[in-house]
């Protein structure tokens, strides 16, 4: 379904990858099937209990049960270390390497090398097998591809791989001097090359969703996802899949009350009591019930839990209620947020993207007059950013026009990118530098690949 490939909306994004020095490690090009990830995503999925699925099986078809999932290496040598397992009835305890495909261990070069020896279980995201005489005696073998594709809610992008406690194998430690060897004005081309290849990788796993589900729900999934903050965006995104934009739309004939009705019915989330704490005073909870209570049967296989809603940290105004009533106005009529966010005809990049960010802030139905925003300025900069740009450049048939990825609106600079700046540049240096949307989403790709 992609128009043209996606260089072509990111060209400077090949020129981060291809010319850093060799001597600071070449950037792994993202594994696309699924989504944008790397090796680093699976050791994170084995280490944590909460994103390694449970129901397991080998490549020989054998039960398999996790006892102990290693001690996660960050020396030389296998990922991890002395785990223990049963594997069809049989209990084994060895190393573990984890890899994207099975041929990966021979390309790494590890039947030659004598710290693999102890390897017994072989961890591929692809399916496929190796030849077991390539692999250490009794060594087992595995894929997580099925277990990890049957989540409908799991998505790699979703891991911070800072968040875990390993180092990086690729050095960062001449990135410093490499950056302050460049001017100014080649330092900001960097980032902005790096900007456009972290846009790229997000709009690897759009591609990959207008393929699978098509234009409309796959913009409809990714709004739902950068609409919800990191707490609630896996959440919100199983959401659009389990009820989605062709059926929202059909049982809510256009209208915004009539389809925050059945979000917040198929979410979990349309309360009993209108006294309860915390709910917005344009809330009327006994119209929503009239338009929810003939339709929940329609979903019962599909309905999400109050529990599966983490609400204990979260601000008011980030409330999921008051998030999916922004939802309900721009997805209550199929093609809705499509015609008024094309680039057809675009003269000018800054009012696009001041019209689009009035879109993306609708009001509170408030009856006693215009009502606060549903979504506050730097949400709306981010369901752009995250979400409409890689979208929109999977339908482009050419570049984007003139400076579109320059006037993104602005995001606020948080820790991890300044974190990465101080790494890339030191002390001393010019936040002005890196004042851009684009050039911070360039920290932030640097972070993500070098481990800073």
């Amino acid at each position: 379904m992609n128009k043209a490939p996606l260089s072509l909306a990111y060209p400077l994004a090949l020129h981060y990858r291809e010319t850093l020095p060799a001597s600071l490690g070449q950037i792994q090009e993202p594994h696309s099937e699924l989504d944008a990830f790397t090796e680093r995503h699976l050791h994170c999925v084995w280490y944590d209990e909460q994103l390694r699925p449970r129901e397991l099986s080998s490549t020989r078809g054998e039960a398999f049960r996790l006892i102990r999932n290693g001690r996660w290496n960050q020396e030389a040598g296998p990922d991890f270390l002395d785990g223990e397992w049963e594997l069809g009835g049989r209990r084994i305890r060895g190393d573990i390497e984890i890899h994207i495909r099975p041929m990966d261990w021979q390309r790494h070069g590890h039947a030659q090398d004598p710290r693999y020896q102890q390897v017994r279980l072989h961890v591929c995201y692809e399916e496929g097998v190796l030849d077991p005489a390539l692999l250490p005696a009794g060594c087992e073998q595995l894929s997580l591809r099925p277990a990890l594709e049957a989540r409908s809610y799991f998505f790699f992008d979703s891991i911070d791989v800072s968040a875990y406690p390993w180092e990086q194998e690729q050095p960062h430690s001449g990135l410093r001097d490499y950056c302050a060897s460049l001017s100014l004005e080649q330092q900001g081309q960097l980032l902005d090359a790096a900007g456009q290849e972290r846009l790229r990788r997000k709009s690897m796993r759009m591609q990959r969703a207008l393929e699978a589900v098509g234009s409309t729900q796959a913009l409809y999934q990714g709004v739902l996802r950068a609409l919800g903050y990191r707490n609630h965006a896996l959440e919100l995104e199983r959401l659009a899949r389990q009820l989605p934009q062709h059926e929202l739309a059909a049982l809510a004939r256009g209208e915004p009350e009539a389809a925050y009705a059945i979000l917040l019915g198929v979410a979990g989330l349309l309360p009993h009591d209108p006294q309860e704490p915390g709910l917005p005073s344009w809330l009327r909870i006994r119209p929503l019930w009239d338009i929810w209570f003939p339709l929940q049967d329609r979903f019962e296989e599909r309905l999400l839990s109050p529990a599966d809603w983490d609400l204990r940290m979260g601000r008011p105004d980030n409330h999921p209620r008051r998030r999916l009533r922004a939802a309900a106005a721009w997805f209550a009529e199929s093609g809705f947020l499509e015609s008024r966010l094309s680039l057809a005809g675009m003269s000018e990049s800054k009012r696009w993207m001041r019209e689009s960010l009035e879109l993306l802030q609708p009001r509170e139905p408030h009856p006693e007059g215009r009502g606060r925003r549903l979504v506050g300025e730097a949400r709306a900069a981010a369901i752009l950013v995250n979400a409409i740009i890689p979208w929109l450049s999977c339908l482009q048939e050419e570049a984007f026009p003139g400076d579109l990825l320059s006037k993104l609106p602005q995001e606020a600079l948080n820790r991890p990118a300044r974190e990465c700046a101080l790494a890339l540049f030191g002390p001393d240096h010019n936040p002005k530098l890196y004042r851009s949307t684009l050039r911070r989403q360039g920290l932030l790709q640097f972070r993500e690949d070098f481990g800073i």
